[in-house]
Order: C-alpha cells, then structure tokens, then sequence
C-alpha cells in the first residue's frame, strides 16, 4: 500500500514535474480520478516516484471514490497517494481501510533524530531472525502510544526509500493490520510480537 490519509499536505512534495496536485473548486470528478490514475501509469520522470497529492479529499465525489478504490487496491509500485482531508469519515470505509492514516504528518517529519531511532531499531528487526527479533522488541519499552508512533515512522523509512525493500507489498498490508489491532486494545505485546515475527 502506497496511500496515506494526512490532515496537512504533505510538505516534502512540493509540486513538481513528478507531483500531481488536484486542489478543487467545487469537487472532484471521476474524470480527476481518470487524470490521476494516468499520471500514476507514466514513468518518473526525474523522482523515484510519481506522486498525487488530492487536496480537500473530503471533496471527492462518491463516483470519484468508487473510481479511486481501483488505483487504491493496485497502485503502480512507484507511486505514493495523499489523500489530505480533516474530515475522513466523508470517505467510504472501503477507501479507509486501503491507506494509512497519518494523523500528524509535520511532528513525523520534523522530529529527525526520533526516525534516525527507529530507523537503527528497525534495521536491527530486519537483519535478526524470529527469535533474535522477539528479543530486541522486549529490550524494548513500548506503550500502545509508542508503538503506533513506531508504526508511524516505520513507514515513513519505508516509503522514503521503498526500493530497498524487497517485500514492501508485504510489509504495508502487515502493518495496517497491525495498526487495527493496536487500536483495537488487542495485547500490545502479542500485536508487536506478531508484527516482527512476520516482519
């Protein structure tokens, strides 16, 4: 999964020869949606990646939404999707459960040596085997509020250098699920240890 749902536009994105922002008047169209998923389908030009930014996302039309889920559920692999709204339950729950929901998106990218953190503990999960990972995850003090924070800037690792990680289709449906249990008040411990052991 390459969506996020965000409050904010997304500020390392700004509008270039590989960004495609839809800012509305009124809504947005099937026919937006027609755009963005032909924008989707070119090579980059100059980025790693073709990126949509669709401003107002509360704006989409049901039709637009509807036409949305497809580029949603089969998203080019070079291709990042920002819905930015602060009313997401205008969207259909079938596009809510295909992004990430980053509450916010500006403490994530400003907090430099907090990702520089979870980058070495998430380098460290990735090189061990199950056992080894267990282990380093209970050296580790994690809250609920933590871990979904750790979830958080993992993905923030990933999708800045996505390339690198061969099992990237794998590791985003992985932790949405995570993310479901964790708010779900579903044991801490065994949600983080069903993460890593999948990792």
């Amino acid at each position: 999964m390459h969506a996020f749902l965000v409050p904010e536009n997304p500020e390392k994105h700004p509008p270039g020869i590989d960004t495609l922002y839809l800012t509305p008047e009124i809504s947005i169209g099937i026919e937006d949606i027609r755009r963005v998923a032909a924008f989707l389908s070119r090579k980059p030009l100059r980025e790693k990646q073709n990126v949509v930014v669709i401003c107002q996302a509360e704006k989409l039309t049901l039709p637009a939404q509807q036409a949305l889920l497809k580029t949603l559920e089969e998203p080019p692999g070079n291709s990042l999707i920002y819905l930015v709204t602060a009313k997401p339950e205008v969207l259909l729950p079938t596009i809510l459960s295909r992004v990430v929901i980053v509450e916010n998106v500006s403490k994530l990218q400003a907090d430099d040596q907090k990702q520089a953190d979870y980058q070495k503990l998430f380098s460290r999960l990735a090189a061990a085997g199950e056992g080894e990972r267990l282990e380093i995850l209970d050296s580790r003090e994690f809250t609920r509020e933590t871990a979904l924070e750790f979830l958080d800037y993992l993905e923030i690792i990933i999708h800045r250098d996505f390339q690198n990680f061969p099992n990237v289709t794998g590791i985003y449906p992985l932790l949405a699920k995570t993310r479901k249990y964790l708010k779900a008040n579903v044991s801490l411990k065994l949600a983080l240890d069903n993460f890593v052991i999948k990792l």
